[in-house]
């Protein structure tokens, strides 16, 4: 089920100006958009830093997210893969209230640069947002799982189930599944997309995005 974005002026005239960086967890978005913020001047909106916000705030107005808040890590990654991606996208589209809530609190006269999984190409159309200041970022199954595996906190997630391999094999197959679909409604939406496969460094990366915003010159890549 689609959402109907409202916003107001404010927001319309943020969103004219905004650069959006969207995808799927561990495609190297979080990194290029803290080196794209920190070298422009870009004001920043990082979508999980707000996390814990937004589950507070959750009521059954939102019911994928309310019903979230009160399974656990067992629950979530036991479920049947396609459930868990079809309430990804549910999840993030009751998210987006709050998020428009978070930006409104923001200075709408400054390019802004957007940040999180949570940006859906179908909000980000109806948003009105300039195709050629989006970009999506997937990385591949393999450079996922590999990349997934150091970041450290996720160990403590995974101790608190019962099988924590297929806890995790869930966990990827449903990132990896949520990534694929977002590639097909970026594409439908004209968005640019990336697959990021680890052949380019962060650097250069940083340096392709940056081009493709139009923020700098050179940086050429092929999505």
């Amino acid at each position: 089920m689609d959402t109907t974005v409202e916003l107001t002026p404010d927001l319309r005239r943020l969103f004219s100006h905004a650069y959006v960086l969207g995808g799927s967890p561990c495609s190297g978005k979080s990194t290029v958009a803290a080196r794209l913020v920190a070298r422009y001047g870009l004001q920043a909106y990082k979508v999980d830093d707000y996390q814990e916000a937004h589950m507070a705030h959750c009521t059954s107005e939102q019911p994928t997210m309310f019903r979230y808040a009160s399974m656990s890590w067992d629950d979530i990654w036991m479920q049947p893969v396609a459930q868990q991606v079809d309430d990804e996208f549910a999840f993030y589209r009751e998210r987006f209230t709050f998020i428009l809530q978070d930006l409104a609190q923001m200075d709408p006269a400054r390019p802004t640069l957007l940040e999180g999984a949570a940006l859906l190409p179908a909000l980000m159309r109806q948003c009105g947002v300039d195709p050629a200041r989006v970009l999506y970022m997937v990385p591949t199954a393999s450079f996922q799982r590999h990349h997934y595996r150091q970041r450290p906190w996720i160990h403590g997630i995974l101790a608190q189930c019962d099988d924590p391999a297929h806890a995790f094999a869930n966990w990827m197959d449903r990132d990896h599944q949520f990534g694929q679909e977002v590639l097909r409604q970026a594409r439908a939406c004209g968005f640019p997309t990336m697959v990021v496969d680890g052949a380019r460094s962060l650097a250069a990366t940083t340096a392709c995005v940056a081009s493709m915003f139009g923020l700098a010159t050179g940086g050429f890549c092929q999505s």
